[in-house]
């Protein structure tokens, strides 16, 4: 069968040499050796939908972007019922009677009485409660007394020492008459360690064994 013309110069062809495109193709080769390896090493870690990366961040007492037509400010108020880290709510409110002693019938302290809660709430009294209330709870802190401010009660007096760990302890945390709340200052652990460390304190001076023997270490030092 004779060759068709087609087919004679289909057996002639050769694709013809084009210099800039041998190169184009040899960098495409080349970047693709280097390129597809670290596209396959980082498709983990892309993220697709990162719209919580992309969101609009606004600094300290300024404003950003808009809500409702209006910029909306930085320190927005948390949601309602929100509770920050490390804060344990306290459901007593007030400072009256009759709040005490529902958190006395129905507040226990949580605390075992070791020597390592008994020194934490010797620290904590030692912090906040001495300076009105004196080392040995006799209520005669250095801050108080005539032209100072009112002295508080002894804790040694019946009626202190008929409390329950769970009335001082809302004490501690809410307040009674012009003592102020500690619950910004001391944890609930710290708070009920200050029960522990206040029953020895007690303990101590039924015993005749606290301000005597402070002032006398005292003088000795």
């Amino acid at each position: 069968m004779a060759e068709s013309m087609l087919e004679k110069k289909l057996k002639g062809w050769q694709p013809g040499f084009v210099p800039l495109v041998f190169k184009a193709f040899c960098v495409v080769m080349i970047a693709s050796a280097f390129v597809v390896p670290l596209i396959f090493v980082a498709l983990p870690f892309l993220e697709l939908f990162n719209d919580m990366a992309v969101q609009p961040k606004g600094k300290t007492q300024s404003l950003y972007g808009r809500l409702a037509g209006e910029e909306a400010v930085v320190e927005r108020l948390p949601p309602k019922g929100a509770i920050p880290m490390d804060h344990f709510p306290y459901h007593l409110e007030g400072k009256d009677e009759k709040t005490a002693k529902e958190a006395e019938a129905t507040l226990t302290n949580p605390l075992l009485r070791t020597e390592e809660n008994m020194l934490l709430g010797k620290k904590q009294f030692e912090i906040y409660c001495w300076t009105c209330h004196g080392k040995g709870g006799l209520g005669d802190g250095p801050i108080v007394g005539p032209d100072l401010f009112p002295a508080p009660p002894s804790l040694h007096t019946d009626t202190v020492r008929n409390f329950k760990d769970g009335r001082i302890f809302h004490i501690i945390t809410r307040g009674q008459n012009t003592m102020p709340s500690y619950a910004d200052k001391l944890t609930p652990e710290e708070r009920w360690a200050a029960a522990h460390y206040l029953r020895a304190l007690q303990y101590a001076h039924e015993h005749g064994s606290t301000e005597e023997n402070e002032k006398a270490e005292d003088a000795r030092k």
